[in-house]
């Protein structure tokens, strides 16, 4: 998978998350959230996609795991 291919698909899993937050809030299953707030979990969902699939396929050159990055720095020349 491409960066531009992971970028949508970790987007469109972001969205279906986000989306079954507000589906929740309508119902009442979970208490009430800002726009804000929604925001911030489709982020994080946005982001853990990414790294998810990164871990998965050892690709780590776009990787935001401060620890992965220092590997990656301690390898360099």
């Amino acid at each position: 998978m491409d960066d531009e291919q992971l970028h949508l698909a970790a987007g469109a899993y972001a969205n279906n998350r986000k989306n079954a937050y507000i589906e929740a809030m309508k119902r009442g299953a979970v208490d009430h959230m800002s726009e804000e707030t929604l925001n911030g979990k489709w982020l994080a969902h946005y982001e853990g996609y990414r790294e998810g699939y990164w871990v998965a396929t050892g690709d780590t050159k776009f990787s935001t795991d401060p620890a992965k990055l220092k590997e990656n720095n301690n390898g360099a020349g």
